[in-house]
C-alpha cells in the first residue's frame, strides 16, 4: 500500500510533526455521506449559532475544506485549501490529537500573529481531530466564530457526537470497500474454478474420445489384424491412454494453484521433439480424418527457454484445433524455424478457417462456456504462451484455413 504523508505545525508548541495521511486505496467518500456529513454540520453550526461549521480534510501539502455549512457569513468555501505554512487551528488539532479550544485569538500571542483566519475575523476555533479506522488522518471538524466563544459543554458534547458519526461512517466506507474487494476476489476464484473444469473437459475429453473411437474401430475390425497389425495398434493406444493421464496429472496438478498465477518452471526445451511426441500422440486422430501431416524443420534441434509442461500444452491444444476443423483428407503443415533471433513454430490447416470477427474472440473466455467448440483449449494455449513471453499470432481466412503463429 502506497503511504502518504503531511508534515505538520502545532503552532502551540513549535513542533513540526509528519502524521500518516489517507492513503490513495483508502475508498472515495460516496454523495450520500457528503450528503449526510452536510446535514451534521449544518445543524450543529445553526444550534450552536456561529457562523461557520467546516469538516476538514488533510491532503500533502495543504489542508482543504471538505464540506462546510450552509450557514450566514461563512467565509468558507468548500474545496479551498490552504498551504501548511501557518501552523493553523487544525494543524494542532491534528498533531495533538486533543480537542482545541480557542475563545479568541486575539487575545492569545500564539494564535493573533500570521494566522489566516484571524485574518478574515474567525476568532474563536472549537476542534477535534477526525482518523480513519487504521490511525490514519483524515482531518478535523470544527466550529468558528466572529466574536469571542467559550463554547459550553453541551456545544462540545454535540461537535464530538458529530466526530463519531463522521468516523462511523469512515468505517463503514472501509468495511464496504474490503467486502466489495473479497466478493471480487470469490468472484474471480469461482470464474477460475469454472474456467479449469472447462479446460479439464476440453483437454481431456478429447484424448479419451480419440481413444473410444478407436476401440470401437478395433473392436469392430479386430478378426481383420493379424496379431503384429493388432499389437501395434494397442501399443498405440496405449501411448494416447498414457498421454491422455499424463495431460489430467498436470490439469490436477496445475489446479492446486490459480491457473492465472502460475509460475513457469523455465528449462532448455528441444522445440523438434516435443514437435514429433505431439504428432505421435495424434496419429490415430491423422489416421481417422485421412489428415496427411507435412512437417518442415531448419535444424533436428531447435532449442527456446520455456516450461515444457506449459509448451507442450499449448502446442496440444492449437494441434487439436487443426485436427478437430481440418476436412477430411486435408493437410496440416508443421514448420519451426529460426527468424530474428527468434524461434517461430507454425501450425497451419486447410479446414473451415474463421471469419475476422471469430479471429478477434478467439481468446476470450466466456463464463458458462463448456469447453467443447468454445475455444477453452486455445485460451489456455495463449495464458501459458504469454507466461513464457511468447507472442500468439492467428491468420486466418473462411474455408481457407487458418495458420496459428508462435514467437519465442
Amino acid at each position: 500500500m502506497e503511504k502518504r504523508y503531511s508534515k505538520i505545525r502545532i503552532r502551540e508548541s513549535g513542533q513540526h510533526k509528519t502524521v500518516e495521511i489517507g492513503s490513495r486505496l483508502k475508498p472515495e467518500i460516496v454523495s450520500s455521506v457528503i450528503k449526510k456529513w452536510q446535514s451534521l454540520i449544518d445543524v450543529t453550526a445553526k444550534i450552536v449559532n456561529v457562523p461557520s461549521g467546516l469538516i476538514m480534510k488533510l491532503n500533502e501539502d495543504a489542508i482543504e475544506v471538505f464540506v462546510k455549512s450552509n450557514t450566514d457569513g461563512n467565509p468558507y468555501e468548500a474545496g479551498e485549501e490552504s498551504k501548511l505554512i501557518y501552523g493553523l487551528y487544525c494543524e494542532t488539532v491534528i498533531g495533538t490529537q486533543k480537542q482545541l479550544l480557542i475563545p479568541d485569538a486575539t487575545k492569545s500571542k500564539v494564535w493573533n500573529e500570521n494566522n489566516p483566519d484571524v485574518d478574515i475575523n474567525m476568532i474563536s476555533y472549537l476542534g477535534l481531530p477526525i482518523n480513519w479506522p487504521d490511525g490514519e488522518v483524515f482531518g478535523t471538524v470544527c466550529l468558528l466564530d466572529n466574536k469571542e466563544n467559550r463554547y459550553n459543554p453541551d456545544y462540545i458534547g454535540l461537535l464530538s457526537q458529530v466526530k463519531n458519526h463522521i468516523e462511523t461512517d469512515l468505517q463503514l466506507l472501509v468495511a464496504n470497500k474490503e467486502l466489495a474487494e473479497k466478493n471480487n476476489e470469490l468472484e474471480q476464484t469461482n470464474t477460475i474454478k469454472s474456467r479449469f473444469l472447462s479446460l479439464i473437459s476440453h483437454d481431456v475429453r478429447g484424448g479419451i474420445g480419440v481413444l473410444d473411437e478407436f476401440l470401437k474401430l478395433t473392436i469392430e475390425n479386430i478378426d481383420n489384424y493379424d496379431k503384429p497389425r493388432l499389437k501395434m495398434i494397442l501399443h498405440s493406444l496405449s501411448q494416447n491412454a498414457g498421454s491422455a493421464y499424463q495431460t489430467l496429472e498436470s490439469l490436477l496438478r496445475w489446479s492446486k494453484n490459480d491457473l492465472l498465477d502460475l509460475e513457469p518452471d523455465m528449462h532448455s526445451v528441444n522445440v523438434v521433439q516435443v514437435i514429433e511426441n505431439l504428432l505421435f500422440y495424434f496419429q490415430q486422430a491423422f489416421l481417422m480424418k485421412e489428415i496427411q501431416v507435412v512437417k518442415k524443420f531448419s535444424q533436428d534441434q531447435i532449442v527456446v527457454l520455456a516450461d515444457e509442461n506449459m509448451l507442450v500444452t499449448s502446442l496440444r491444444n492449437i494441434i487439436s484445433n487443426a485436427i478437430k476443423f481440418n476436412q477430411a483428407g486435408g493437410k496440416i503443415f508443421i514448420r519451426a524455424y529460426q527468424h530474428d533471433n527468434k524461434t517461430v513454430i507454425e501450425v497451419e490447416d486447410t479446414g473451415i478457417g474463421m471469419s475476422p470477427e471469430k479471429v478477434n474472440e478467439l481468446f476470450s473466455y466466456k463464463k458458462g462456456s463448456t469447453g467443447k467448440g468454445a475455444g477453452i483449449g486455445l485460451i489456455l494455449a495463449k495464458e501459458f504462451l504469454d507466461k513464457n513471453d511468447a507472442e500468439l499470432q492467428v491468420k486466418s481466412e473462411t474455408d481457407r484455413g487458418t495458420r496459428f503463429i508462435i514467437s519465442i
